[in-house]
């Protein structure tokens, strides 16, 4: 599985524009590749994340990233599945001090 790498200073934002039509800034915390698709982690970039937002995303590097929705369930699952467990990996690098 293919994490990408960001550079300390660049930061990755999205514009999302919600089913009722408002838009909702959000950062990027993390794209990976799962069964060679690579797919995109965001949170709202105002306050505290309540929540996690997954999608299928193509990404060139810089800012070009384009992203679109997960629409099949299983998908969705199995790209969720994966982020935890990324994401399970990383608190316990911390927690233990290791460095990636």
């Amino acid at each position: 599985m293919q994490e990408y790498e960001f550079e300390d200073d660049e930061e990755l934002t999205v514009l999302l524009t919600l089913e009722d039509d408002t838009e909702l800034e959000c950062d990027v915390i993390l794209i990976f590749e799962l069964e060679g698709q690579d797919y995109v982690a965001l949170y709202p970039s105002s306050g505290e994340p309540d929540e996690i937002y997954l999608f299928r995303c193509t990404y060139n590097g810089g800012d070009d990233l384009e992203i679109e929705d997960i629409e099949d369930e299983d998908e969705y699952n199995s790209v969720a599945e994966a982020f935890d467990q990324i994401m399970e990996e990383d608190e316990w690098n911390d927690l233990l001090g290791y460095d990636d």
